[in-house]
C-alpha cells in the first residue's frame, strides 16, 4: 500500500478530490498554506493499493491539467510506502 500525498491550489480540490472518489479512492482534505505568496493550498491525502497508484497519480495529472498553460505546475506529489495500515 502507499500513500499519497497532493499539495494543491484550492480552486483544483473539489475536482481532483470527485475525480478520485469516483474512481473508488477516498481522500482526506487538509487546508494548508505555502509557498511564498501565502496562497490557499490544500493538502490531500489517499491510501492507495500499490496496483492503483498511477491510475490514481493520473486522474490527479489529468484533473489538473491547464489546457490554456499545460507546462504550468499545479500540484505537488508524493507516493509513500506504507508498512502497516489499521482502521480501528
Amino acid at each position: 500500500m502507499k500513500m499519497i500525498f497532493c499539495i494543491l491550489q484550492t480552486s483544483d480540490r473539489d475536482n481532483v478530490a470527485e475525480a478520485l472518489n469516483k474512481a473508488g479512492h477516498q481522500v482526506t482534505i487538509l487546508p494548508s498554506t505555502g509557498a511564498y505568496f501565502r496562497r490557499g493550498n490544500a493538502t490531500m491525502i489517499a491510501g492507495v493499493d500499490d496496483e492503483k497508484v498511477e491510475s490514481a497519480l493520473q486522474i490527479i495529472r489529468d484533473t489538473v491539467k491547464d489546457p490554456d498553460d499545460p507546462g504550468q505546475k499545479r500540484a505537488t506529489l508524493f507516493v509513500i510506502n506504507v508498512d502497516q495500515y489499521h482502521q480501528v
